[in-house]
């Protein structure tokens, strides 16, 4: 569903996610991925948050299995 909201959007609308930094961790096959961001929609600040990324290693490469962040437009560094 991720993939078709993106595709979706006209090409008429610009957006970019600012990754500020990223936090690894890792045990064995499964990892965590920690990215605070900023999101910009047609050169605006829209709002700021954190993503967290949840991945496996299958034995050949590593897969996100699950994607979860929070979003605010207050207290962003």
């Amino acid at each position: 569903r991720l993939v078709e909201a993106i595709v979706s959007i006209p090409d008429t609308v610009k957006f970019e996610e600012r990754i500020h930094s990223y936090q690894i961790s890792i045990d064995g096959p499964m990892a965590n991925a920690w990215t605070p961001y900023e999101f910009w929609l047609n050169d605006q600040f829209s709002h700021c948050g954190v993503n967290s990324f949840q991945l496996i290693n299958d034995g050949s490469s590593w897969k996100i299995i699950y994607l979860i962040d929070t979003r605010r437009r207050e207290d962003c560094q």
